[in-house]
């Protein structure tokens, strides 16, 4: 993510790394389901679908297997019934966009799902789907899923679909294939929640790539442009509001022109925007639309009942932003914050950090950033020389590390990854 990790330090061992699991064991070779959903598919074939995809998800994302190691029917299951209700959703083109860099991965496993359980008709609008991203990927790229970036080849696979999928409900013919497998476990309703922790927790990985996920979701706030300039325009407000969360995305007004504006959560009670151009990123105030959320007849979901970009609160200049990026990829700055939470005895994995401010010091620049984590608040300070936590009421030291040990540290998440 955001080449982080591509940086692999030099104590990293060529023979540390070729042990890595590569993926190629089947370390799930079952897939478990409750018995009340396959005693009631015929009723609704939606539930055991669902349930396989549940299945699936806490697989990756609890138990943090990849997907080589579980069965391949789960994820077929999971990203065909995904690229059914993307396209219900938002078309083609919200597909395209929502799958990046995965798209070729989930074409395959929607390809191998369809193709299983008959949805021949279905299959045939993704192999058209595919030809078409395959043939012009810089029209792919553009795709959107909103009025200005949506292509009107895909429009047409879009009507094509849906007319398949009311003759042939593709949750029927998923439910029927999965009612037929051989390797389906079925696990009564009362054990099912121990039977799938058990399960999460026997991975053997299970510990390494914890660190390595929470690692790389500080490096999606660190390093990214759009959190860092907003974490930076949040603190040019008054008072100072902190980072916490990006909502949907719309095409709005942005003092005179259209942009796309993500909404999003702050510390302050109110919603804001985020809106984020070449030379900048800003927030906004968020003014709600007067009329109740209702959509009328031929209109545009994301656009019916939009709410307004308001004053803006802050901003961060382009340069500024670039700056601390550079300056939090060679401190370690997204390690530091993973080390130092653990060190003073906090959970690293879901913290939240925003971006508050670069300063300079006799020691060089110093990124100050605002981090929220078991429901505490703390101030990060990065710099050449290591990083400190520190306690956000008081701002007294909780714990200190040093460049040797940020280096120890980065090989570890990196080799897990």
């Amino acid at each position: 993510m955001f080449g982080f990790f591509s940086r692999k330090s030099n104590r990293v061992s060529e023979k540390s790394l070729a042990s890595e699991d590569r993926g190629d064991s089947l370390l799930v070779p079952l897939i478990m389901v409750p018995r009340s959903k396959i005693k009631e598919a015929d009723e609704k074939p939606f539930q055991l679908v669902v349930a396989i995809m549940q299945f699936a998800v806490t697989m990756i994302s609890k138990g943090l297997y990849r997907y080589p190691e579980i069965n391949p029917k789960a994820m077929q299951v999971f990203h065909a019934h995904w690229y059914s209700s993307e396209v219900k959703n938002g078309g083609h083109s919200q597909f395209i966009h929502n799958a990046g860099r995965e798209i070729d991965t989930t074409i395959a496993n929607a390809r191998a799902g369809l193709s299983a359980c008959g949805a021949t008709r279905q299959l045939a609008t993704l192999e058209k789907m595919s030809a078409w991203v395959a043939r012009h990927p810089d029209k792919a790229a553009k795709q959107t899923g909103f009025e200005g970036g949506r292509d009107e080849y895909l429009d047409t696979l879009d009507d094509a679909f849906y007319e398949t999928d009311e003759a042939a409900p593709l949750d029927d013919l998923l439910a029927r294939w999965i009612a037929s497998w051989p390797d389906l476990q079925i696990v009564d309703d009362d054990d099912y929640d121990d039977a799938i922790d058990r399960l999460v927790m026997a991975n053997p990985q299970r510990e390494r790539r914890l660190l390595h996920e929470s690692v790389s979701k500080l490096v999606s706030q660190m390093l990214s442009r759009r959190d860092v300039g907003a974490g930076l325009a949040c603190a040019q407000a008054s008072p100072s509001e902190i980072k916490l969360e990006f909502g949907m995305a719309r095409i709005l007004d942005v003092e005179g022109e259209k942009q796309m504006v993500f909404h999003l959560r702050t510390s302050a009670e109110e919603p804001r925007l985020c809106a984020s151009t070449k030379t900048r990123v800003a927030i906004y105030e968020y003014i709600p639309h007067d009329d109740p959320p209702v959509i009328r007849s031929g209109e545009d979901l994301f656009g019916a009942n939009a709410p307004k970009v308001g004053t803006r609160i802050g901003s961060a200049e382009q340069s500024e932003i670039e700056a601390i990026i550079q300056l939090s990829e060679q401190n370690h700055a997204p390690v530091a914050v993973d080390l130092l939470l653990r060190k003073a005895g906090f959970d690293p994995l879901g913290a939240i950090v925003s971006a508050n401010s670069m300063v300079q010091t006799a020691e060089g620049p110093v990124v100050n950033w605002v981090v929220v984590a078991s429901d505490r608040t703390f101030l990060s300070l990065s710099s050449p020389n290591g990083s400190v936590l520190l306690r956000g009421e008081d701002y007294e030291k909780l714990a200190e590390t040093t460049m040797p040990e940020l280096d120890a540290h980065f090989d570890r998440s990196a080799a897990a990854g």
